[in-house]
Formats: C-alpha cells, sequence, structure tokens
C-alpha cells in the first residue's frame, strides 16, 4: 500500500469519525454567514450539477498540502462562489483553515 492510499485512509476515517461537518451558506454581498445548513442531497445535488466538485476528489488533489487530522469543513457560497473551508490540526496542536474554490479545485490557501 503507497503512501497516497495510507493518506486517503486516514482522511477517510479522520471525516468518518472526527469531523465536525457544517455546511453553510454565505452571503457573498455582505460577508456574513446565514446559518441556513445544506443537507446531504443539497450538496449531492451540487456536485451533479457540477457547481462543487466531491470532497473527496479535493482531498486528493491536495493531499500534500493538508497535513494533520481535519476538523471542520464548510461549505460556503461567498461573493458567487461555492468555498470549502477545511480546519486541520497539526501534530503540534497547532489548527490551520485553508480555503479551495469547490468548483475548479484551485487552491486559495489560509
Amino acid at each position: 500500500m503507497g503512501n497516497q492510499d495510507r493518506f486517503c485512509q486516514r482522511l477517510e476515517a479522520s471525516l468518518g469519525i472526527r469531523l465536525v461537518l457544517s455546511l453553510v451558506i454565505g452571503l457573498g454581498l455582505t460577508g456574513s454567514t446565514q446559518a441556513d445548513a445544506l443537507d446531504q442531497d443539497e450538496v449531492l445535488t451540487l456536485i451533479k450539477q457540477g457547481d462543487v466538485l466531491p470532497l473527496e476528489t479535493l482531498l486528493q488533489r491536495h493531499r500534500e498540502r493538508l497535513q494533520g487530522r481535519l476538523i471542520d469543513l464548510e461549505l460556503e457560497h461567498e461573493q458567487g462562489r461555492w468555498l470549502y473551508e477545511l480546519e486541520l490540526i497539526d501534530s503540534q496542536g497547532i489548527v490551520r483553515e485553508y480555503k479551495v474554490d469547490a468548483k475548479s479545485g484551485e487552491w486559495l490557501g489560509r
């Protein structure tokens, strides 16, 4: 089993056991966040329509940048586009937040 497979297994375990998933729609005009959570069916519809990539795809694409344990995930609509916000904790206990364009997969950084 290669490093990529082990990485994906660790992420899947992290997602399945430790992930606090809050899918939130943000209002792009004001920059504020609306507390209307998306349900699983709504997210699947966005994926099927091509509005967002599956999270699995983004995790594999950016696996070298995403070191640590995923502790929070948000899917937000900001300024006309969908963004994944991923929060990870590293081995020293440092928490970092990263943003990825949910449609293109473009790494937006912190």
